[in-house]
């Protein structure tokens, strides 16, 4: 935390003014007969008021005061995280004292969110926290006290309810894979596990079992039951072509228990806005030159009218894929865009295909066999080093050459494991292949 050294007193006949901040080695005190503390200030804070900021420090009208008491109210300001810089002066007049705390906000904060409370209220879980930590607006510093804080206030709120849970706390993404950007609460201990699950919408109910069972029995989180929406219920949508499914939060109702030491259980219901049933309308390539666009549209199999079902729409997209990597273009990407025509239901794709180098065949290592299996596998492996490399060539070759290669040799089916590995080089452009046995 940054801080100002202190700076020397200034003394006039009538009146003391100081102006102070607190250093890591050592601390100066321009005064130390306590006076009354008459006001408190504030300048530079654009997120916080004078009185929570007030309410932060510790300190209150009317107390007695005096230098090491104000360095104290610095330390517990300082400790928040709330501020990147901080200091103070006073000035004491007839023997009362102003004191004036100089700050400027810390920048990097993240929102907090309240995962499972279920037997509270969002607007009860904002309040308890506000009436318990006064720099707390929704948002937290990344380094500081205040995280530390807020769980002390939700387990203060779950004791007052006579609630034995703890609460945790820990940086988190919205989305699987990007960087956190909330501060997530959880209770933990003793939670009501969820006995009930419902699925609104056209689709029939026992597509969403899977979804169901992976609910059921665990302890209710909004967290999870929100990606589950997005990565399992959305999805089965989409592979039905409502390829603007969405579903909102659950509704949660809490059941509570028969007595002391029964926790309750939790009712889920997942409502979905299922949106259109969207119809192919044909697709269109940039960046494609081992292959015709009319090759591409073979191999995506996808026809003008027929229902835009995700799953179909990938599956042709790995098709696609497949197709490259047996022309050696085994890093190829693609890209797409969609373009909906929402009054027709309609939808259109357009792939942005990146194809990359051709890779070639390198070298081919064998382990764990005997040397007559050994060579049998080498002579039925039909890549030669320097060919064009068939990505597709593996798969097949495991489902019969390898086979064929391994007939008289028993004891290697029984003894162990066989496994392919491949090793592209982007600097000679040729891929390693090694298929080795290892013991079960």
């Amino acid at each position: 935390m940054k801080r100002f050294s202190s700076l020397p007193a200034c003394i006039t006949p009538f009146a003391l003014v100081c102006v102070c901040s607190v250093s890591s080695a050592t601390r100066v005190s321009a005064q130390t007969k306590q006076t009354a503390l008459a006001q408190i200030a504030v300048e530079g804070s654009a997120r916080f008021s004078d009185s929570q900021i007030s309410a932060a420090s510790g300190l209150k009208l009317g107390q007695p005061a005096d230098d090491f008491i104000l360095t104290a109210a610095l330390d517990r300001l300082s400790n928040t995280g709330a501020f990147s810089e901080i200091t103070y002066r006073y000035k004491t007049t007839s023997g009362k004292m102003a004191v004036t705390f100089i700050v400027v906000d810390e920048p990097k904060t993240m929102a907090c969110t309240f995962d499972n409370f279920i037997w509270f209220s969002p607007d009860e879980e904002d309040r308890a926290v506000r009436n318990e930590v006064p720099l707390y607006d929704g948002r937290v510093p990344l380094q500081g006290n205040l995280a530390q804080a807020v769980a002390a206030a939700l387990e203060h709120l779950l004791a007052q309810h006579h609630l034995a849970a703890t609460v945790t706390f820990l940086p988190a993404a919205k989305t699987l894979g990007t960087a956190p950007t909330e501060f997530r609460f959880s209770a933990k201990d003793n939670l009501p596990p969820v006995t009930s699950v419902e699925f609104t919408g056209p689709l029939d109910p026992a597509l969403f079992s899977v979804a169901k069972q992976r609910l059921m029995g665990r302890p209710f989180s909004a967290a999870y039951a929100r990606s589950l929406a997005v990565n399992d219920l959305e999805v089965i949508y989409k592979n039905h072509a409502y390829l603007r499914a969405h579903f909102s939060d659950p509704q949660v109702t809490f059941v509570p228990g028969q007595n002391d030491s029964d926790p309750g259980s939790v009712k889920l219901v997942f409502t979905v806005v299922p949106g259109a049933v969207y119809s192919w309308h044909g697709a269109d390539w940039d960046g494609n030159t081992a292959y015709s666009s009319a090759d591409l549209e073979h191999y995506l199999a996808m026809k003008d009218g027929v229902p835009a079902a995700f799953d179909k729409i990938s599956a042709g997209m790995d098709a696609l894929r497949d197709a490259y990597g047996a022309k050696g273009y085994i890093a190829v990407s693609l890209s797409t865009k969609q373009t909906f025509d929402d009054e027709a239901s309609k939808v259109h794709y357009s792939f942005q295909i990146k194809e990359g180098n051709r890779f070639h065949m390198g070298g081919l290592t064998i382990s764990g066999f005997d040397d007559k299996t050994d060579e049998r596998i080498r002579k039925a492996w039909r890549l030669k080093m320097g060919d064009l490399y068939d990505a597709s060539y593996l798969k097949e070759f495991g489902k019969k050459d390898l086979s064929e290669a391994l007939t008289g040799s028993p004891a290697v089916v029984r003894s162990g494991r066989i496994s392919f590995s491949t090793r592209p080089n982007q600097g000679t452009l040729m891929v390693d292949v090694a298929i080795s046995l290892s013991s079960n």
